[in-house]
């Protein structure tokens, strides 16, 4: 592979954080060398650098910046890391021209452009441009799958849903067993039984994290309003387990709530989902905003209401707004995707109730006078409104409406107590997505 400008500007930038003297900030680092590739007991020379914090960090955000999109989900230590390994690795190519009196100033200034040539060559075809990718899995409790999904970013699969397809060509069959977490057939730990698995191919486990939590954020919108914060008091667990080339095991929070009613993903729900994984990973603006704006959903999904809502208007705000956009701009994008009908003066009091959120008049949702105002107004929680506008917005401009709600659970058992005259005919809530709005008289 040739490299590119981003390439040969990397190795300016690097190569400018490093001296072979200490200077007034060096920070050294001693390692062995040989030819690249070569085995560690094959190293036997050694030698002693010194990286430079300003412009090593100018090197990072780079690459950071212009390198591939996974990198963005990385600690800004991580990458430096990365950067240093590969100069340890590749110093072979440095090592005529750093042998001998040392000299001053830093390796920019003293490498011949032949060597930067070289290391830009041997970067292009880094792990750190061209990422391998490794299979993190997650496993889902309160999620069932009934048809499989597969895509080349994530699979969606039930419990025994790891085979060898799915997984890292050349695993032996029965190092795997897929109805447990951990999925490691020798794992002599604590063992939990999962429900779904959810598999993230992605170059580094921070990166699979933040794409788990997108595809969550979608997942989340798929029950009834009234089912999404309906809770249960069931035994969660979550964790995960990354497989490359070796697995490594970590336990932590649940990955879902304990949702009273499974999510049951079905095959009605591929056509959204082979949206979702073709958007994952790409890196235009307007689609990293939407994903951006399923993770603020995915982040709310589990709190209480008053903790919810600041969320919510982040992820309203990663839909539409720019940095300074004025709150008019995003009540006229919202009109826009909801329709005319709604009034914006009612749009501008739940925007009134997120700046006082926000930007700190009010450290809850329920101590602001907003709050009270919007009730009084309109006779309906504005917490709830804006989940149902961010989630309204969410199916529409990320899904193009492909994303449908999932049935009631209850619906047989509602329309039993309808007929016997036990539940009114009509439990739905009007909401601000309702054709004419309403209002209540003042108190």
């Amino acid at each position: 592979m040739a490299h590119k400008p981003v390439h040969r500007e990397t190795i300016e930038r690097l190569l400018d954080a490093i001296t072979l003297t200490i200077g007034e900030d060096g920070m050294m680092s001693s390692f062995s060398f040989g030819k690249p590739g070569s085995r560690m007991h094959d190293r036997r020379m050694g030698t002693e650098i010194y990286y430079h914090q300003r412009e090593m960090t100018l090197a990072v955000l780079y690459v950071r910046k212009h390198g591939p999109l996974y990198l963005r989900y990385l600690p800004i230590r991580k990458i430096w890391s990365m950067l240093q390994h590969f100069i340890s690795e590749n110093f072979w190519y440095l090592a005529d021209e750093c042998f001998g009196p040392r000299f001053e100033g830093t390796l920019a200034k003293n490498v011949s452009d032949a060597t930067k040539e070289r290391l830009s060559d041997t970067i292009a075809t880094d792990s750190i441009f061209v990422p391998v990718n490794e299979l993190s899995l997650f496993p889902l409790v309160s999620v069932k799958v009934t048809a499989d999904f597969d895509s080349d970013a994530f699979f969606l699969a039930g419990d025994d849903g790891l085979t060898p397809a799915r997984l890292p060509s050349g695993m032996r069959p029965n190092f795997i067993k897929s109805a447990q977490f951990p999925p490691i057939a020798e794992w002599d730990g604590k063992k939990h039984i999962t429900s779904a698995w959810l598999g993230v191919h992605s170059p580094a486990p921070e990166s699979a994290e933040r794409q788990k939590a997108i595809i969550l954020g979608a997942i989340a919108l798929t029950p009834l309003p009234g089912y999404r914060h309906m809770f249960s008091g069931r035994t969660m667990f979550g964790g995960r387990c990354t497989i490359g080339s070796t697995a490594t095991t970590s336990f932590g929070d649940p990955h879902t709530p304990p949702m009273m009613h499974d999510i049951i993903i079905t095959e009605r729900d591929h056509e959204w989902l082979g949206i979702l994984a073709d958007k994952l990973n790409r890196n235009e603006k307007a689609l990293r905003r939407q994903m951006r704006a399923l993770h603020y959903f995915y982040r709310a999904w589990p709190l209480d209401p008053s903790e919810r809502f600041a969320p919510l208007c982040m992820s309203l705000d990663a839909i539409f707004g720019e940095a300074g956009s004025a709150d008019q701009a995003i009540i006229d994008s919202v009109r826009s995707v909801i329709g005319s009908h709604v009034e914006d003066a009612r749009l501008r009091k739940l925007m009134d109730l997120r700046a006082a959120v926000l930007h700190g008049g009010a450290p809850e949702v329920y101590d602001s006078s907003k709050y009270d105002e919007y009730y009084e107004a309109y006779g309906t929680d504005p917490i709830r409104e804006m989940e149902l506008v961010v989630a309204h917005c969410l199916r529409a401009r990320v899904f193009d409406f492909k994303l449908i709600e999932h049935d009631d659970p209850n619906a047989d058992v509602i329309r039993q107590a309808q007929s016997a005259g036990r539940f009114p005919p009509n439990l739905r809530q009007a909401s601000i997505l309702d054709a004419p709005a309403y209002a209540i008289p003042k108190i």
